[in-house]
């Protein structure tokens, strides 16, 4: 117990403030989830992201549409090679490898995250079609125009100069190659107060850097070179209701005295969570963007 409260410390001290977090983002992104990742493959499945559900009777078949549906957007198919920024334990990358046929490489900071999801990529016969790869996105270990579609679930809000991860993104991939995704943002305009009410608590209780807007978003993409550039909300897409009542019933232990420090923390996350988004404070971004095709050369 005791070296749980130490980490869980280590983890709140790492976590106070955007300073903070930002200065010490690889060992906040390391602490975090080498604490919660055994919590969220029990609690969430091993895809970890907020889908908007289209009559979907479980969360796993409403995260594993939205990430074929992902996929078909993409336009991927076999012959084709995707990067999946921020890849966790591989299931969105399972998923869009078995459902489109193109090879998926994932690039994740955490070494723990990047084993597990080689393991369960060879239990489910997707070694071949997948590869998982441990590194930063600030500045990733692939050569130029690697990649034909690069997308992300829900992971570039944990880094601090996220259009920083837009232009690597841009490098790695082709001329012409299309970047899509979802990310946590906060709406547009919050006031300073709103800001720290709303959320701060999400930021520090998740290992996030902190939230984008959208038009944050939008000028992250432009900057680093992508045309075509659309952002959105997922609400668009469906319905995410059913993600915070799932949440809700996570949120019932709050009261309880029996749990441990580690879910005490993780708690008080899911409460920002919820109160945010019911707020309209919070939102699930939708981004797609194209690099542009490199122009003829005059001869």
């Amino acid at each position: 117990m005791t070296s749980d409260l130490q980490q869980v410390s280590r983890l709140a001290e790492l976590a106070a403030d955007r300073v903070t977090r930002d200065a010490n983002f690889v060992e906040l992104v390391a602490t975090y989830y080498g604490l919660v990742n055994d919590i969220y493959c029990a609690g969430w499945g091993e895809s970890h992201h907020f889908p908007p559900f289209n009559g979907e009777a479980t969360l796993q078949e409403a995260q594993r549409a939205v990430e074929r549906r992902l996929a078909d957007r993409a336009g991927l198919r076999p012959g084709m090679r995707a990067l999946d920024v921020g890849s966790g334990v591989g299931g969105p990358a399972r998923t869009i490898a078995a459902h489109s046929g193109a090879h998926v490489t994932g690039l994740d900071l955490s070494a723990l995250r990047v084993r597990q999801a080689r393991e369960k990529a060879g239990e489910a016969g997707l070694a071949e079609r997948t590869t998982f790869v441990e590194g930063d996105a600030r500045s990733m270990p692939f050569p130029a125009s690697t990649f034909d579609v690069a997308y992300s679930f829900q992971a570039i809000c944990h880094v601090p100069d996220k259009t920083r991860v837009h232009t690597e993104i841009a490098r790695v991939l082709k001329p012409g190659g299309v970047t899509l995704g979802y990310d946590w943002l906060a709406r547009e305009g919050l006031s300073a107060e709103e800001t720290n009410r709303f959320i701060e608590p999400i930021c520090r209780y998740h290992g996030l850097s902190h939230l984008s807007s959208p038009r944050e978003l939008t000028d992250q993409l432009r900057t680093a070179g992508f045309t075509e550039v659309r952002v959105s909300n997922a609400a668009g897409e469906g319905d995410l209701e059913p993600v915070w009542k799932i949440l809700d019933e996570v949120n019932a232990m709050a009261g309880s005295e029996e749990i441990t420090p580690l879910l005490r923390f993780m708690l008080r996350g899911t409460l920002a969570l919820c109160e945010a988004a019911r707020a309209g404070h919070f939102l699930i971004g939708v981004w797609e963007a194209r690099k542009p095709t490199a122009l003829p050369e005059r001869g």
